[in-house]
């Protein structure tokens, strides 16, 4: 693929202040113009395109972005199905694509939105996800479907995974179609799945069904540079009975009644909370019993945050931690690992939550990678596997422990199945049987699930060309392919990879409170991914 040096020194350059631009003044169409042909004389069309993107874009990008978050379209609450906000997330993208000139269809039960440009086969599928994770307020300064600017940055759940490169995405497109641009090689797919933080059938459908794919599919779900390479997913259950309270009290004892750390599998948690009861102490000598273990964990990890306080005759500890996406547990604070630490140091009476919490102490404190539990191991391009405890809850008499794990090539499906049966074996050895794996939950839902890594098909021009932009943009010539834990849907489409929108360095936060991306990463990402269209998609074919 060929980009003239003009039209990548555009797209290099530094964004202006945007508002500030009066020839970004006024009806699309007026504004359009003054890029025109006409106006930017012998300037071609993909220097002129670079610098209506760079000058005009982001304030679109941005009211866009707020759009889209707008919508509360948490698919684990409810499926793309049932959900009235995943609808009507809909019927705004259509409408938005009406307006722009642009075809539109709903593929399945609202399971995928697809927007398109242009006519023939598929020439270039640009991958989204329309859902997010949940968002509980009170782990957030503001409500997180309320988005605003602050101090650079955009906030509210789902400006970086996945709505803010949707809409840069879309806002690229659209300022491309208000040149007068069009596809030469063949047709424009903006594919929107709304599963992704819940249920893949439904674009596992479209991907399936929806032939020929289009001869390039990039997602913009990850990191830049390009991804070429993401760890497979697995979930991991255990369980305890909580079991019945001994009939007398053991003299010394506290006693676990309730445990809670986490808000969903695929975040590590930021808060983790234990209820206890005196039991066999006096009440003063409990709460002095619970502040000595923390004082003590806080001498061999001084920057544990913990609080103890009193609810009635029952004690209350929290740890805090940082929450982070599971895929970068390594970068935030389990608080989980506090939790345990901390109920380690306490008289406990044997029960489920105390044999699960000595489980966490044991086997998973301080240990990302699956080294305490037997299951590590590593691959050179893909790291190693990482392991990351993240929800813990009793209901129904059941104490359970959700675990996530991100694995990389090196070891087949059987072979790890039978590393996580060895584990599980262990464990219930550990606690004289109390803990074991959930295996299955009510209604054939849950249990264990072992994803396969996936490493794309890099053959051809399309990691080359993104390469290629990165390098310019970024002036990082030694860029290569990289390879991730976490999992887009990229890996439903065989030679798809990602290009962004989290960059090198930058703290992720996607799954985490507070959700933000800066609006100079946004701005940035608008810029390549319209240089990606154009080259891909906009550019006539080499003679």
């Amino acid at each position: 693929m060929r980009t003239s040096l003009l039209a990548a020194l555009c797209f290099l350059l530094p964004s202006l202040a945007l508002a500030g631009d009066a020839r970004c003044k006024g009806s699309p169409r007026a504004r359009a113009a003054r890029f025109s042909e006409k106006l930017l004389k012998g300037r071609q069309p993909a220097e002129r395109y670079a610098e209506y993107v760079r000058a005009c874009s982001l304030d679109a990008v941005v009211e866009l972005t707020k759009s889209l978050v707008r919508f509360k379209t948490v698919s684990s609450e409810l499926p793309a199905a049932k959900s009235p906000e995943i609808a009507a997330m809909g019927r705004f993208l259509e409408q938005w694509a009406r307006a722009h000139g642009l075809g539109f269809r709903t593929v399945g039960d609202n399971d995928v939105f697809e927007l398109s440009w242009g006519e023939g086969e598929p020439r270039l599928g640009l991958v989204f996800h329309g859902d997010v994770v949940p968002a509980p307020a009170h782990e957030w300064k503001k409500p997180p479907f309320e988005p605003y600017v602050a101090k650079g940055r955009l906030y509210g759940r789902g400006v970086e995974d996945d709505k803010g490169p949707l809409a840069s995405t879309l806002v690229a497109l659209a300022m491309a179609k208000e040149l007068g641009l069009s596809p030469a090689q063949g047709k424009v797919l903006v594919i929107i799945g709304n599963g992704e933080e819940s249920d893949w059938s439904g674009m596992a459908r479209y991907a399936e069904t929806q032939k020929p794919h289009p001869t390039h599919v990039i997602s913009v779900d990850s990191n830049f540079p390009v991804v070429a390479a993401q760890g497979g997913f697995v979930a991991w259950a255990l369980e305890a009975a909580l079991g019945a309270p001994p009939a007398q009290p053991t003299p010394g004892q506290l006693r676990a009644v309730d445990v809670t750390a986490g808000e969903f599998l695929t975040q590590v948690p930021g808060a983790a909370t234990l209820k206890l009861e005196p039991a066999g102490l006096e009440p003063d000598k409990a709460l002095a019993a619970v502040r000595e273990a923390v004082a003590a964990v806080r001498t061999v990890r001084p920057s544990l945050r913990a609080e103890v306080k009193q609810e009635g005759p029952r004690l209350v500890l929290t740890t805090h931690g940082r929450a982070v996406h599971a895929s970068v547990a390594e970068e935030g604070a389990n608080a989980l690992w506090d939790l345990a630490a901390v109920a380690a140091k306490l008289p406990l009476e044997p029960n489920g939550i105390e044999a699960m919490l000595r489980v966490v102490a044991e086997r998973f404190d301080g240990d990302h990678w699956g080294e305490k539990l037997g299951v590590a191991y590593e691959d050179a391009l893909m790291g190693r596997l990482l392991v990351a405890p993240t929800v813990l809850r009793v209901k129904d008499g059941k104490v359970g422990l959700g675990v996530n794990m991100r694995r990389p090539q090196g070891k087949d499906s059987a072979a790890f199945h039978a590393s996580l049966d060895e584990a599980a074996a262990r464990l219930e050895r550990d606690t004289g049987g109390r803990v074991k794996e959930l295996k299955e939950v009510k209604g054939g839902e849950g249990g264990r699930y072992v994803g396969d890594p996936h490493v794309a098909d890099t053959s051809g021009p399309l990691v080359t060309t993104l390469l290629d932009i990165y390098k310019r943009h970024r002036e990082a010539p030694d860029a290569k392919p990289q390879s991730v834990r976490g999992g887009t849907y990229a890996r439903l489409f065989p030679r798809a990879v990602d290009f962004g929108p989290a960059f090198p360095g930058d703290l992720y936060t996607g799954h985490a409170p507070d959700e933000s991306i800066s609006l100079d990463n946004l701005d940035a990402t608008t810029r390549m991914v319209a240089e990606a269209l154009h080259t891909l998609a906009l550019t006539p074919p080499a003679k």
